[in-house]
């Protein structure tokens, strides 16, 4: 067994895929764990295609089997699969977030957003980031001080960072993220849930002279969450999101990514007692 498939079947197991509260039926004859396990598979083989994934696939007849399959889904199944479980891919990242957390004890939540650029794609939109404008979608994510993710949202990229943050908090002592989130009601969210506030200060109306300094531990860990978005996007995704069109397959593709990034992190969390996240450990 190949340490990508047993990544997906030691973590992507029934138990988690419970926590989905589901609206409509599943494809007939296949189960959502059966389907998450193929969406996070294909991410850690590197299948970034249907094509590639249905090639993949029928060479390794075992892995269709240990991933749960009856058989080899057929291309129209796997293109259907890949476009429409943006939601049930977000509780999983929240709730398997929430098992990492417990079992690593992390203290910190730090929030921010990527852009995904891509010009052509007729459901992207225009959005600025701290580099200038883009057009294209965003992942907002929030991870710990070991870089794994702990939440995961993706929009159009001209929604505000702040607008979703409440997507993005974890049970965690302490809570950070730049300027961006730097608002009353969400510093507020955070203490309900037990987590101090602690964001890069926004002095607005008071003048940039009245800006206090970043508390030094936040400006330490403040880069753990621009290194776990690299990792998705750059060693997960390896860039590919443009081979998808529209927002919902593009959602369902960058939200598998971040929940292949996260089980591999608690896989290794489980078998080795540190939560690494080497893409290049489970792409032999």
């Amino acid at each position: 067994m190949t340490t990508a498939v047993r990544v997906v079947t030691t973590v992507i197991n029934l138990k988690l895929i419970e926590c989905v509260q589901r609206s409509r039926r599943g494809t007939p004859g296949y189960g959502l764990l059966a389907i998450m396990r193929v969406l996070v598979y294909a991410l850690l083989a590197e299948c970034y295609t249907t094509r590639k994934l249905r090639r993949h696939l029928r060479k390794r007849p075992e892995v269709v089997a240990q991933l749960g399959l009856v058989r080899l889904p057929h291309k129209r199944t796997l293109d259907r699969w890949r476009r429409r479980y943006q939601t049930e891919l977000e509780v999983l990242i929240e709730h398997l977030g929430d098992i990492y957390v417990v079992q690593r004890g992390s203290r910190w939540t730090i929030l921010d957003s990527t852009p995904l650029e891509d010009e052509h794609d007729p459901d992207a939109r225009i959005g600025h980031t701290s580099k200038g404008e883009f057009k294209g979608f965003k992942l907002h994510m929030s991870c710990d001080e070991d870089r794994v993710p702990l939440r995961a949202h993706f929009t159009t990229g001209n929604i505000s960072d702040i607008s979703v943050a409440q997507h993005l908090l974890a049970n965690t002592p302490l809570t950070g993220g730049d300027a961006g989130y730097c608002a009353e009601w969400l510093k507020e969210l955070c203490r309900a849930r037990n987590s101090v506030p602690i964001f890069v200060d926004n002095p607005r109306r008071r003048g940039k002279a009245a800006k206090q300094p970043i508390w030094p531990p936040l400006k330490q860990y403040r880069v753990c969450v621009e290194q776990c978005n690299s990792i998705v996007k750059t060693q997960t995704m390896k860039n590919l999101w443009t081979l998808t069109t529209g927002f919902f397959a593009k959602a369902t593709f960058t939200l598998a990514a971040v929940l292949a990034t996260q089980a591999l992190a608690v896989f290794n969390l489980t078998t080795r007692n540190y939560p690494t996240i080497r893409m290049s450990e489970v792409r032999d």
